[in-house]
């Protein structure tokens, strides 16, 4: 599938990458298709297929806070038929703010990555906030300094 995008220009798809969001991601409830974009790693874009100014910029958690934990209810894993704890990929929307990036820790996404399925959660957990700064990742040890 060709998809149109403002940042990427046309991108081909797999039609068996698109990740579908029944409820929408909040503030977007009627865009409900989207696929990954490679970017620098560990950042991703989350883009929707049905838009092509619609984008986030996204990351896994785990890649700027390692010890970055939340308890999934019940009805999250019941919805988007989590049968087993490596099938859920948890991604976190990065925000630029006061010129540097920071992550919506408080409310992760989180993809059933055997069925694509995807639901933006809200945590009840005041160790995380929606604006989180991202602390530096590690140089390498012979990058110049």
């Amino acid at each position: 599938m060709k998809i149109n995008t403002t940042r990427f220009g046309d991108v081909e798809i797999d039609d068996n990458k698109i990740i579908n969001f029944p409820l929408g991601i909040p503030g977007f409830p009627n865009m409900k298709r989207y696929f990954l974009i490679d970017y620098k790693e560990p950042i991703k874009w989350l883009h929707a297929v049905d838009d092509p100014d619609t984008a986030f910029i996204t990351a896994s958690p785990f890649s700027f806070f390692p010890d970055y934990s939340f308890s999934m209810k019940d009805d999250v894993e019941t919805f988007l038929e989590i049968k087993k704890p490596e099938d859920a990929a948890i991604i976190v929307i990065l925000i630029v703010a006061d010129n540097a990036l920071h992550a919506n820790l408080k409310a992760p996404i989180i993809i059933n990555s055997s069925t694509l399925k995807g639901v933006q959660i809200l945590l009840d957990d005041e160790r995380y906030a929606f604006r989180e700064p991202l602390p530096a990742l590690p140089q390498e040890e012979n990058s110049a300094k």
